[in-house]
């Protein structure tokens, strides 16, 4: 598994199902973040929503300038 230091910011993999207990450049115990490849559903879902109200936002400033 691959892991990113929060501190260096090194990326580094761990051999099997091994937990990385410190970064190899910096030595740093804590903020050992795991490598995801794959977007999390509430991100997607988020920006999803921020999309949204942004085209929204625009077609309700247009509309209400009486420019539809």
């Amino acid at each position: 598994m691959e892991y990113r230091c929060a501190r260096c910011h090194a990326k580094f993999s761990v051999e099997g199902g091994e937990v990385a207990h410190a970064c190899p450049r910096c030595k740093a115990e804590a903020g050992l973040d795991p490598v995801m490849r794959k977007v999390p559903l509430p991100m997607v879902l988020f920006g999803a929503f921020l999309s949204v109200a942004l085209v929204a936002t625009v077609v309700g400033g247009i509309l209400s300038r009486g420019g539809g």
